[in-house]
């Protein structure tokens, strides 16, 4: 009997140390292995403008986005900041990566990507079978006339003098030449120096954008709008940068929270207009711009150079050269 209580006292000593040191650290490794991984930290935006948005900020809306999403998220907080393009692309150069960019053509961005999942994909961020972003908003390109100097939009497809806004990245000049719409000479100036030619009363045609419609209608001033319908590159992407595979989940996630449809629809708020839902507009001529899908685009990735030689042969077709169109329709997606 005593060997059998030694045997006993052994046995439970043994079930008790088992227990403390090698019983607890399996039953926590089990609470770990059955519960999904929590991101608790900041996950860094930058908001790249590298076309005229429609009213307000979007790095602002982003941060009204991002704030609706820490809430749903608890622990997860997103800091979004404005870059230039230029001072982006220095910044990356130096390995200063952020989590998550938007960004439009002429950004250089493509090897600091990482591959993304997420429910809405637009073609102009696939290569092969793979997605490296998706669009989150867009503008458009429209063509605006004096109605004090033409009754019509455009005569016929011919206009004679054609003012058109245009900053270092966008392609205006590549929208009008898929429009069937013949033009004598092309003046090119920067957005708001365009814009106050055209205000002056003395330019019959204008071609800007969204932008332009924006200050027309808080001008008061009457107009007549045609917007471009085949070819627009004036898109906000977004891309994750993060190679840390936690971030990364978070990140993609808040990806789909921006282009899901209750946020989608609160693009009104910037006078934006969205690839996948019905912005609600009063305004006819956003309503239309809204209406539009299927463009013709150019790749999120399309380099500087890309861009300024697309400029180059569409400027040439314009002048007369239409054998460029090929050309032309070989650079988009």
């Amino acid at each position: 009997m005593k060997i059998l209580r030694i045997i006993t006292g052994l046995t439970l000593v043994f079930c008790l140390l088992f227990t403390l040191f090698i019983g607890k650290n399996k039953i926590s490794e089990s609470e770990v292995n059955n519960k999904p991984q929590e991101y608790k930290g900041i996950l860094t935006m930058w908001q790249i403008d590298g076309f005229e948005g429609g009213t307000g900020s979007r790095k602002q809306f982003l941060l009204k986005v991002a704030r609706a999403f820490e809430k749903a998220n608890d622990g997860v907080l997103i800091m979004v900041t404005t870059q230039t393009n230029s001072g982006a692309m220095e910044s990356l150069s130096q390995g200063k990566i952020p989590d998550i960019i938007s960004y439009s053509n002429g950004t250089d961005i493509l090897k600091y990507l990482t591959k993304i999942n997420v429910d809405r994909t637009i073609s102009s961020c696939q290569i092969a079978d793979k997605t490296y972003g998706t669009a989150w908003c867009r503008g458009g390109y429209v063509l605006i006339s004096n109605p004090n100097l033409i009754e019509e939009v455009f005569p016929e497809n011919k206009i004679e003098n054609l003012l058109v806004s245009k900053n270092e990245y966008t392609q205006p000049l590549t929208a009008l030449t898929f429009e069937n719409i013949e033009v004598e000479r092309i003046e090119e100036k920067e957005p708001m120096d365009a814009y106050i030619q055209f205000v002056s009363g003395k330019t019959p045609y204008f071609l800007g954008t969204q932008r332009d419609l924006v200050r027309l209608n808080n001008r008061g001033m009457s107009y007549n709008a045609y917007p471009l319908k085949e070819f627009n590159d004036l898109y906000q992407y977004v891309s994750v940068t993060s190679t840390n595979q936690l971030k990364k989940v978070y990140a993609e996630k808040f990806i789909e929270y921006l282009v899901s449809d209750k946020v989608q629809h609160k693009l009104s708020e910037i006078k934006m207009f969205s690839e996948y839902v019905v912005v609600d507009y009063d305004e006819e001529n956003y309503q239309k711009m809204q209406s539009i899908t299927n463009f013709r685009r150019l790749s999120a990735f399309s380099s500087q150079a890309e861009l300024k030689e697309l400029e180059r042969i569409s400027a040439l077709y314009l002048s007369g050269k239409s054998e460029y169109i090929n050309k032309i329709k070989n650079m988009l997606v």
